[in-house]
């Protein structure tokens, strides 16, 4: 491979997809669990039962966007009562 030859990411543009992303980085399980302040089972409960929204990567790995878990957490919201 010569220094001008270099693998560049596939955009999702490239491969015909209609979605862009680019939503940043990814949150395994436990960074998830740490911005949730909740234990590492609840977001594999929360991942089992689709609660959730997560990134399949694979068979089994799974990781989360920071811009929807912010939105997920802000649908949780219950008003209190007047």
């Amino acid at each position: 491979m010569n220094s001008k030859t270099s693998l560049q990411p596939l955009h999702t543009s490239q491969i015909g997809a209609t979605l862009k992303y680019d939503a940043g980085p990814l949150l395994d399980i436990g960074a998830t669990a740490n911005r949730l302040g909740c234990s590492e089972r609840f977001v594999r409960r929360l991942v089992q039962e689709r609660r959730i929204p997560f990134v399949k990567l694979g068979g089994t790995r799974v990781r989360f966007v920071v811009s929807d878990l912010d939105t997920w957490v802000t649908g949780q919201r219950v008003e209190p009562r007047r």
